[in-house]
């Protein structure tokens, strides 16, 4: 004859339901006790049946804080408007969400400065001309108008040797403000054997002039690193030699690169001049599917904007498909801007851009926002509601179609990650596809994490391992950072799916004179290129990801 199982308390009851909630897995926990033994011991106890809300709290307040809109909240929901306000109610969110506080200019976001004079959101402005007005202490910024402004951040990496040089030949023996410049070193390869040596000089050129933001090649991308530590923030204007500093775009800031001259002319007298640019806004609608990711978004943008729209421009994000893209995700979309000739990009500032911030820099910034009545060159409509997966490629951005198009092409080697598209959601996507499979035989995986901390993340995760067991290689945390890099890692003839950034450049390689020995290299997302890699061609990652 069996023990008489102990019948628990109230106090126990309840603390079990707290942690288990259904009667089902509190009788597990008890020992295979049926669940309608628990559920009589309930209503013995006066302990009500544990209820689950349809709708968590920080799903409405995400979308709360998305459109601060009762309708549209419901509609994101399917549910109506009166039905999401009493959600919304019931959670205790009430307050308005920031960028409505903004418009209605409330504007006490965290570490923002605050105005006691009137500022007005009818001012035909955008956000790059307010950026430039603001360093330049003028009312406004005219389209074309020359301003001579102090840049907040100037940004120099695998061009330093040459800004270097041009600022000795001006004769200035200290730069004008060391806070405001940062150097990044690139890790010495066979490919520059004189790299270790150059790094030597960037290392006693920065001691001499007291520049302490310094990123050695263990940190990773120096735009990645940047990002990530704070050092960027909304409403700043950034620039450098490398048109990758446009990705600063992200966080709502101004980034624009100029040459080894003018960069070097701005350390010296801690000024920058430069001519007011016009913007083009893009406005991205629709529901994505899981398979598309930020980079087939940017591809796409890409096919549908001609240079001619855009070359010179800032480009300006706007729409629901923004709004819902992550931090890593806006990184990459602005990233691309330069494969349009475009000046640079800049997604609008929200509560993501602000999380992201919370705990990454506690100086002020102020964020901007374009007027409501801003005057662009151009407006584009866009709808990626059946936006299929898309690649670039081979080897120009001029041809930009559809992965399925390309199915069953054999490729040679993939390139998961480098500072483009190596963030830990990156990392994870292809992790998810690749997870306890194999990578083709007759393909090499190459997997490069954006930065140190991004490795440690994934390292922490297990998407490493899960790479490792796969199959795929991985690389230091920043390689790539050159497309150069990924051409040097390919035979005559190979073809190559990467994620990286922009083009390599083949006209200076002379491995052969035969253009059609050339290797082939096409850009896709990390989703297209996880795929890839396990059947060893181009394959569209969405049975992948369903």
């Amino acid at each position: 004859m069996t023990a008489r199982k102990k019948i628990p308390t109230k106090i126990e009851l309840l603390q079990l339901q707290k942690l288990y909630r259904t009667d089902e897995k509190i009788g597990e926990r008890l020992g295979g006790v049926p669940a309608y033994l628990v559920a009589y011991w309930r209503r013995k106890k006066g302990v009500p049946k544990y209820s689950l809300p349809k709708f968590s709290e920080s799903e409405i307040r995400t979308l709360w804080e998305r459109y601060g809109d009762d309708d549209k909240c419901g509609l994101e929901l399917g549910i109506s408007k009166a039905a999401f306000y009493n959600w919304r109610r019931r959670y205790g969110i009430r307050e308005k969400p920031a960028f409505l506080k903004l418009e209605q200019l409330e504007l006490n976001f965290p570490g923002l400065r605050s105005s006691t004079g009137s500022i007005t959101l009818f001012g035909k402005q955008t956000v790059a001309q307010k950026i430039l007005a603001r360093l330049a202490s003028a009312q406004k910024a005219e389209i074309g108008q020359e301003m001579e402004i102090e840049p907040n951040l100037i940004v120099c990496n695998s061009n330093t040797p040459d800004v270097i040089t041009a600022f000795r030949k001006l004769g200035n023996e200290y730069v004008k403000n060391p806070n405001r410049i940062a150097f990044s070193l690139t890790l010495p390869d066979n490919a520059n054997s004189r790299q270790a040596e150059i790094n030597q000089t960037i290392r006693e050129f920065a001691k001499r002039q007291s520049i302490k933001s310094v990123f050695e090649f263990a940190r990773g991308s120096c735009h990645q690193v940047l990002v990530e530590s704070g050092m960027i923030k909304p409403g700043e204007l950034i620039t450098g030699c490398d048109p990758a500093v446009q990705a600063y775009g992200s966080v709502s800031a101004l980034a624009v690169s100029h040459t080894a001259e003018v960069i070097a002319q701005s350390w010296a007298s801690g000024k920058l001049s430069m001519k007011v640019p016009s913007s083009i806004r893009i406005d991205v609608n629709g529901r994505r599917v899981r398979s598309v990711m930020a980079k087939d978004v940017a591809l796409y943008v890409c096919s549908q904007i001609t240079k001619e729209d855009s070359v010179d421009r800032i480009i300006e994000y706007h729409g629901t498909v923004i709004s819902q893209f992550s931090m890593s995700e806006r990184f990459t979309l602005a990233g691309m801007a330069h494969t349009l000739k475009a000046l640079g990009a800049i997604c609008h500032f929200d509560s993501t851009i602000r999380r992201y911030l919370t705990n990454r820099n506690n100086s002020q910034y102020a964020p901007v926002v374009a007027d409501k009545d801003a005057v662009y060159d151009g407006l584009f409509q866009m709808n990626i509601e059946h936006l299929p997966p898309q690649i670039a490629g081979p080897n120009s951005f001029e041809t930009i179609r559809a992965v399925s198009e390309l199915e069953d092409t054999h490729i040679d080697q993939v390139v998961l990650g480098t500072c483009a598209s190596g963030r830990f959601d990156d990392l994870r996507i292809g992790a998810e596809i690749i997870k306890g499979k194999k990578i083709s035989k007759n393909c090499r995986l190459l997997v490069v994490p954006g930065s140190t901390a991004v490795y440690l993340e994934a390292v922490k995760k297990g998407l490493i391992r899960a790479y490792i067991e796969a199959g795929a290689v991985i690389m230091y945390p920043g390689f790539g950072h050159s497309p150069q890099s990924i051409l040097n890692l390919l035979a005559p003839g190979e073809k190559c799916l990467a994620t990286i950034g922009n083009m390599p450049d083949l006209s200076g390689d002379s491995r052969s004179d035969d253009e059609s020995s050339d290797p082939e290299i096409f850009i896709c997302s990390p989703a297209t290129a996880a795929a890839s890699a396990l059947t060893g061609s181009i394959t569209d990652p969405t049975r992948y990801l369903s």
